[in-house]
């Protein structure tokens, strides 16, 4: 089994498996070296690669994935995102039968077989207890890693934003002790949003007959009034659903929008200059960020693994980089 190791002092190499938009990137950037991406969605690559320009981002099956091509990276770092529709109820919970789950299954057999001196990965709660869950458990304990695993939501790091994950980091070289923090001052939601646009505006007003239909369903949020509230979870079906896929803001002239992506973006810890391409629509926007990742809550975990990401910014020191102003 292979132990390729980086230079004594040098960032570690991470290859992105399930990389989707590039969540792990923007939380490791300057702190390691990202030497590969992988993903199957087109979509989310061609994103990533607007981005991250020098990651060789690709497209690709990862059930199908060489190992030759994986073993080439030679990274200490494998970070996975797998799927995670087959620990969800709408997945149907089919857990390892869900052809989804067969990626997982094979980059285990690879980590058995010639595992990275570090594994991170990150699911929905429900993969916990699951039998992929014990797959990932027992390949990583038999192959000679020290485990640490914890349920993180965002919340609990400040931020006003419910996506609550599974965590795992592993490593063969030793975990370092996770840090006692004191509970985050909750950052104000009011903090994260921007004016829209008048474009923007045009896009994500909620039309007066979906608000007559599902408005009672829907979450929404007058800051003025409520200054303390959380946002529910963005999924990947915001702005294609109206109810259970996450919040709506209510505007001093009555109407009701949407969060815009950059609002979002900045609630899951992206960088403001992380961007799309200008053809990606506003629906396929909305979806590629639900399915992405929390940065601040990546550098948290991560730091087990890179110990640079214990003094990065954190959502109670950042700074806001534009003029913020309640819709």
């Amino acid at each position: 089994m292979s132990d390729t190791a980086s230079t004594p002092g040098a960032p570690l190499r991470c290859l992105e498996l399930f990389c989707g938009i590039g969540g792990f990137a923007a939380a490791v950037q300057g702190h390691a070296n990202v030497v590969g991406a992988l993903d199957l969605s087109g979509h989310a690559i061609e994103v990533y690669r607007h981005n991250f320009h020098d990651h060789g981002a690709r497209q690709a099956h990862l059930e199908h994935l060489d190992e030759a091509e994986i073993f080439g990276y030679e990274a200490d770092l494998w970070w996975m995102s797998p799927p995670c529709q087959p620990y969800t109820t709408r997945g149907h919970q089919r857990d390892l039968e869900d052809h989804r789950a067969r990626s997982l299954i094979r980059i285990m057999a690879l980590i058995e077989r010639q595992g990275p001196a570090h594994v991170a990965m990150e699911n929905v709660p429900g993969f916990q207890g699951s039998d992929a869950h014990a797959l990932v458990l027992r390949t990583l304990s038999d192959a000679g890693y020290e485990v640490a695993e914890r349920l993180l939501c965002p919340t609990e790091l400040g931020v006003p934003a419910q996506r609550e994950r599974y965590y795992l980091v592993a490593s063969r070289r030793g975990l370092r002790p996770r840090e006692k923090r004191e509970a985050a001052a909750m950052r104000p939601l009011a903090d994260f949003l921007m004016a829209p646009t008048d474009e923007e505006l045009g896009q994500v007003v909620v039309p007066e007959e979906a608000l007559a239909k599902h408005g009672p369903g829907m979450r929404i949020f007058d800051l003025r009034e409520e200054p303390g509230r959380i946002a529910n979870t963005f999924t990947g079906a915001y702005g294609k659903t109206w109810q259970a896929a996450g919040a709506y803001l209510r505007m001093a002239d009555g109407r009701v929008r949407r969060f815009t992506p950059r609002e979002m973006l900045g609630l899951m810890g992206f960088s403001p200059d992380f961007g799309f391409p200008d053809h990606v629509s506003l629906r396929q926007r909305y979806k590629l960020i639900g399915n992405s990742l929390s940065v601040w809550a990546m550098r948290e975990v991560l730091s087990a693994l890179i110990p640079s990401l214990s003094g990065a910014e954190t959502p109670v020191d950042a700074k806001a980089s534009e003029a913020l102003a309640l819709p």
